[in-house]
């Protein structure tokens, strides 16, 4: 399957289906599955959709998750200055929504992604030339 596979799909426009059941397309969980395949620039594309359309109470929560994915995205490319910036900022939004949110276990997300920003400080202030993370797995259940 090729990368770009995954979003061909029509855009997701948050509406319900006719029948009154969610449409089969669930960016969220498709950019959550990309996010554990470690695609993280297309997990970020494919929850960019999801954000675009959101207006309610999830729009925030779904930026500090993209700005995650393009945290991971910018360490794959050995850009760590990129890298701890957006793995703050992201942790940073999600860190203001309750500890389990939208299925994910936030509390336990935030937590991985402070100890990979604190690495990666680490790295840059010359305390260790460690430069690997075993990324972080997100388990969503339906809430």
């Amino acid at each position: 399957m090729s990368r770009k596979a995954s979003w061909d799909a029509a855009p997701y426009d948050g509406r319900m289906g006719d029948d009154g059941e969610a449409p089969a397309f669930d960016p969220i969980a498709d950019g959550i599955r990309l996010f554990n395949e470690e695609y993280f620039f297309e997990a970020h594309e494919v929850l960019e959709d999801a954000w675009r359309v959101e207006r309610g109470e999830p729009r925030l929560f779904l930026q500090g998750l993209i700005q995650v994915c393009a945290g991971y995205h910018h360490f794959q490319n050995r850009n760590f200055v990129g890298a701890i910036t957006l793995l703050e900022r992201g942790a940073d939004k999600m860190r203001r929504y309750p500890p389990r949110y939208l299925g994910i276990d936030a509390a336990a997300l935030i937590a991985h992604i402070d100890g990979d920003r604190m690495r990666l400080e680490a790295v840059q202030r010359g305390q260790t030339g460690a430069t690997t993370l075993a990324f972080p797995r997100i388990e969503r259940q339906r809430e």
